[in-house]
This record gives structure tokens, sequence and C-alpha cells, in this order.
């Protein structure tokens, strides 16, 4: 039996979440597999630590809360026989995608945080 799509955008979030916590308590060191990876987060230790843990803390944000949404809709959902919920559990899957624009963007506002520091 396959699983349903619906659970299948819960442990999508869940995933990134998992993923997602490490890096933001900079447990993860500089390597090619894992991490918000650019030239500028590589650069250094310092700026891969700050890009890492600030691309950890808002993607872990939005996956969190998006997890807790679809958790919720779980349970309405097979409570009762609202069609109308399979719809909204479409919407979970974009925020995966969300999560890695909100990181992304906390992550180069570190970086450029952390140019800014350097440079004065």
């Amino acid at each position: 039996m396959p699983f349903a799509p619906n659970v299948i955008a819960v442990v999508l979030n869940a995933l990134m979440l998992v993923l997602c916590l490490p890096l933001a308590i900079k447990a993860v060191p500089i390597q090619y597999l894992y991490g918000y990876r650019t030239s500028r987060s590589t650069a250094n230790e310092k700026a891969w630590y700050a890009a890492n843990a600030a691309f950890g803390k808002g993607a872990s944000v939005v996956s969190a809360a998006a997890l807790a949404a679809g958790a919720v809709m779980l349970g309405v959902r097979y409570g009762t026989e609202l069609v109308f919920w399979e719809y909204g559990f479409a919407l979970l899957y974009p925020v995966v995608v969300l999560a890695f624009v909100v990181g992304a963007a906390a992550a180069e506002r570190a970086l450029n945080g952390l140019a800014k520091k350097d440079g004065e």
C-alpha cells in the first residue's frame, strides 16, 4: 500500500527539520555533502558556521511550522470526512521549498553581516 500524499508531505517537512537542526547548532563542519555551500560560506570556518547556523535556524522555523500544521491536519482529516483538507496538504509541499528559500536568505544575510563586520 503506497503512502498517502498527505503523509508524504508531513514526512518531507519532518525530514527537512531533522536535517536543519544540526546546522542550526553548528554541529556540521565544512564538507562537501551537507550544508549551505557557496563560495562565500566555504571561505573559512567562521563564515561556514555563521551561514549554516542562519540557514538551519531559518529553515527549521518554517519546517517546524509546516510539520505542526500537517500534524494537526492529519488529525482533523482522519477524524472527519472533509475532502477539502486534501488540498490543504498540497500547500505543505511548496513549504519545503520555502524553507530552503528562507534559509538561504538568512544565510546570505549572515554572510553580509559578517563581511560588514570584518570590513570595519
